[in-house]
C-alpha cells in the first residue's frame, strides 16, 4: 500500500454554522469565516507550522455573509505562523480589517504563562510588511478595528540586517487603504506580553486624526527589541498619535525597549524608544 496523508496545521470550532474545519493556513480559515461558514463564538488554533500566503485574506468585520460574536486564535503547544517566502509590500501575515471582538493570545492554555505562538515575517527587503496588521476598514470611524488584543506571542519583523532602514513593523496599526495611514477610530486595542524583534517599528500605533482617535490603546508588559544585534529593533520601540483628544489617553505600561545598533558603529537615524506623536491627551507611560 502506498498512502497520502493531508495534514491540517489549523483547525476551527464554531458555536454555529458550521461548527469544525480544518485549514492548512489561518487566511485560509479567515476565507471561511469572512463566507460565513463558521458562525458565533469562533476559536481558531494553529497546531503545527503554516506558510500563509504572499498577498493576505483580510478578516472583516461581522456582517452578511459572515456572522460571529467573537474569534480567538490561540496556539496548542508550540506554532508558527510564518510569511511566504516573498511576502507582499505593505501588508501582514496576519491583517483585521475593520474586525472586532478579535483576540490573538499566543498562550497554550495548556501550559499557561508561556508564548507559544510565533508569527514570523521572512527576511525581506519589501517596504512597508507586517506581522500583525490591525486596519480600520473605513475613513469616517464607521469601521475601526475595535476591541481586539493581541498578547503572548513571538512576532518576528521582517528586517534582513541590524542596519537596514527599509521600513517594516512588527504590530501596525493603519487604515486598510495603506499601511502608512493611520487608523480611524480603532478603539479598545490591547497588545501585551509579547516578544516583538527584527523590526524597523516594533508596535505603530498611528492613528489618522484628531477627529477619529483611537482610544483605550493598552501597550502593556511586552519585550521589545533584543540585544542580538540580528534581532534589534531600528528605529521606534512604540509609536503612539492620535490615541486622544479630551478623553481615553492610551496607557504605556512595564514595557522593556531596546532600539538602534548595538554594532560599534552606532546608528546614523533618529531613534526612539518610545515616541509621543500628536493627540496624546492624558497619555500615561509608566515602569
Amino acid at each position: 500500500f502506498t498512502g497520502i496523508g493531508v495534514y491540517s496545521q489549523v483547525s476551527v470550532s464554531a458555536t454555529a454554522g458550521t461548527t469544525t474545519g480544518s485549514y492548512a493556513t489561518v487566511n485560509a480559515a479567515f476565507t471561511a469565516i469572512n463566507a460565513g461558514t463558521h458562525q458565533g463564538a469562533i476559536v481558531i488554533t494553529v497546531t503545527g507550522s503554516t506558510t500563509e500566503p504572499a498577498t493576505p485574506v483580510a478578516l472583516l468585520r461581522s456582517a452578511t455573509p459572515s456572522s460571529y460574536t467573537s474569534i480567538l486564535l490561540t496556539a496548542s503547544g508550540n506554532a508558527t505562523i510564518n510569511s511566504a517566502a516573498t511576502p507582499t509590500a505593505s501588508r501582514g501575515v496576519i491583517e483585521l480589517s475593520g474586525a472586532d471582538n478579535v483576540t490573538i493570545d499566543g498562550d497554550d492554555l495548556a501550559t499557561p504563562g508561556s508564548r507559544n505562538l510565533s508569527i514570523i515575517v521572512a527576511t525581506n527587503a519589501s517596504t512597508g510588511t507586517a506581522a500583525i496588521r490591525l486596519a480600520s476598514n473605513s475613513t469616517t470611524g464607521l469601521d475601526g478595528a475595535d476591541n481586539n488584543t493581541v498578547k503572548n506571542c513571538i512576532i518576528v519583523g521582517g528586517r534582513n540586517s541590524a542596519t537596514s532602514t527599509v521600513t517594516n513593523y512588527g504590530i501596525n496599526m493603519s487604515n486598510a487603504t495603506a499601511i502608512a495611514t493611520g487608523a480611524y477610530s480603532s478603539l479598545n486595542t490591547i497588545i501585551e506580553n509579547n516578544l516583538i524583534t527584527r523590526a524597523y517599528h516594533g508596535v505603530w500605533a498611528n492613528g489618522a486624526s484628531a477627529t477619529y482617535p483611537n482610544t483605550g490603546l493598552i501597550i502593556r508588559n511586552n519585550v521589545i527589541g533584543s540585544s542580538v544585534s540580528a534581532d534589534n529593533i531600528g528605529n521606534r520601540g512604540i509609536l503612539v498619535s492620535f490615541s486622544a483628544v479630551t478623553t481615553g489617553g492610551a496607557l504605556i505600561q512595564g514595557n522593556d525597549i531596546r532600539v538602534g545598533d548595538y554594532g560599534t558603529t552606532g546608528y546614523s537615524a533618529s531613534i526612539a524608544g518610545i515616541e509621543v506623536g500628536s493627540s496624546n491627551f492624558g497619555i500615561s507611560i509608566l515602569r
